[in-house]
């Protein structure tokens, strides 16, 4: 299955007061081409589940996980 998200950043931080490491993902999700609005939703559940997956790979148990949704119009 194809990626419907975009890495356009990665940021990784160091919290000193928590003595933790986070990384910060900005993504792009990748347009849909129907105009039907059923396809629409589940596209956009396509990319969130895509995403989740990819964020929670590679993770321990004690790790945790926070996820931040923003709408950003193109000029």
């Amino acid at each position: 299955m194809a990626r419907t998200f975009e890495i356009e950043d990665t940021i990784t931080r160091r919290y000193s007061r928590f003595n933790a490491i986070g990384t910060q993902l900005i993504v792009r999700l990748l347009p849909h081409f129907n105009n039907d609005d059923r396809d629409t939703v589940s596209h956009l559940l396509d990319c969130v589940n895509d995403f989740f997956e990819h964020a929670l790979q590679n993770l321990s148990d004690s790790d945790t996980v926070g996820i931040t949704i923003q709408s950003f119009k193109s000029e």
